[in-house]
């Protein structure tokens, strides 16, 4: 009989504590067949938990709809979003827009669109009615800009700011880490000590999802009552993989300047050192950064970067990489929690292709909601589809000054 997920999880929590104890105990010599194997068998653990929660999830949503095909079943794992007070009336607004364009919307009741006109005008949204633009509900925007994070990345971990207008910001940036005060003798002047401040531009770039085809009969099946799950799943991939490649290496060429390159260089690795590295660097790396950044530092790395740290051995031969002692608690590195992100470089000559630090630093800032448009012309219709486009008015950027606050190992060159 399959093992439930509490079962696979408490099994999961009892291989972490044995591997835990047999390196706590040993400061030495240990069993390093044993623990390799318990954290082969930890793997694969996580991965019956999360393919049997994908399974229960999918069966709890067709559940849903069986019991109530008009309620939209619950997102984000089975969690019921909480709506926020105007979505009732937006979303009535969206899903008419999507199945039947502006004529359906046209004929919704007065009192419907003469709520929906106003909340568009307090939100001072960019998207114009009559050239197809429509306000996405909040719920939808959400649940997109969630499913974008799940993705992992760097959005996953970084400062996020939404704002109602898309002016660039002058973000002020202050380094305070090497000032200190002063000691004064009885009746002495206290010396200037003024702060120094800088600034950084954030702007709004524009990324697209491009246009997503569904057909005619799909958007007129009446049984298919959640179209905004559905233009979810489609869209959010998209968006997440383009914005999260440019919040990586972006060049800030009409695209956010990626967390790597705001990152300050922390430690090279010794040469012949072109595509791999040591446990050695990684400590390196982590006391480049200062300890005020430290507390609440993590790493980010290319999944081929994490499988070499995950095999790697300190001085002593014990590994740099341990699982969590829970299943809530996060794998840790050398202590500190990781973010796999596969725009990061995958180790090669002269390659930045680990990052440490207060990840927070690092600033996305997202306009408003995501706008959706719908699309009925010739190129569609003669396919028996209709077109729909996301727009996200998004950037990003290092905001710690003089690059401190996040660093980069880069490998040697030759």
């Amino acid at each position: 009989m399959p093992k439930t997920i509490k079962q696979l999880r408490e099994q999961r929590d009892a291989l972490a504590k044995e591997a835990r104890n047999i390196l706590d105990k040993n400061t030495g010599e240990y069993d390093a067949d044993r623990v390799d194997e318990i954290y082969a068998e930890i793997d694969k653990i996580d991965g019956k938990i999360k393919r049997e929660q994908q399974q229960l999830d999918l069966e709890a949503r067709l559940q849903s709809e069986a019991d109530d095909p008009d309620t939209p079943a619950p997102q984000n794992g089975g969690r019921q979003r909480q709506e926020r007070p105007g979505d009732e009336v937006r979303s009535l607004v969206f899903d008419a827009y999507v199945r039947g364009g502006e004529a359906a919307v046209n004929r919704l009741p007065e009192n419907v669109l003469t709520e929906y006109s106003r909340q568009v005008q307090n939100a001072q949204s960019t998207g114009v009615d009559s050239e197809g633009g429509y306000l996405v509900p909040t719920t939808f925007s959400g649940v997109l800009l969630e499913a974008m994070a799940d993705y992992g990345g760097v959005r996953a971990v970084a400062q996020v700011q939404s704002t109602q207008s898309g002016e660039t910001i002058q973000w002020p940036t202050v380094d305070e880490t090497a000032v200190t005060g002063e000691w004064l003798a009885e009746n002495a002047s206290a010396t200037d000590g003024d702060i120094t401040f800088g600034t950084t531009s954030i702007g709004a770039h524009l990324a697209s999802s491009k246009v997503v085809a569904i057909p005619f009969a799909l958007l007129q099946d009446a049984g298919i009552g959640n179209m905004e799950g559905m233009l979810n799943g489609l869209l959010a991939s998209r968006l997440a993989r383009l914005t999260n490649a440019a919040y990586t290496v972006g060049d800030g060429s009409g695209k956010p300047t990626g967390i790597v390159n705001g990152a300050g260089l922390g430690h090279t690795t010794a040469a012949g050192l072109v595509d791999s590295f040591t446990s050695d660097d990684f400590i390196e790396l982590e006391h480049s950064v200062d300890p005020v950044y430290r507390r609440d530092a993590s790493w980010m790395m290319h999944d081929t970067a994490l499988k070499v740290a995950k095999k790697m051995k300190d001085g002593e031969g014990r590994p740099i990489w341990m699982p969590g002692v829970s299943g809530q608690a996060p794998a840790e590195i050398l202590g500190y929690s990781y973010t796999p992100n596969q725009d990061m470089a995958v180790p090669a000559a002269g390659a930045d292709s680990v990052l440490f630090g207060d990840m927070s630093k690092y600033l996305i800032r997202d306009v408003m909601d995501i706008t959706l448009f719908r699309f009925t012309d010739s190129t569609y219709t003669k396919k028996g589809q209709v077109g729909f486009l996301a727009m996200l008015r998004t950037d990003g950027k290092t905001i710690a000054a003089n690059n401190v606050a996040i660093k980069k190992m880069r490998h040697a060159a030759t």
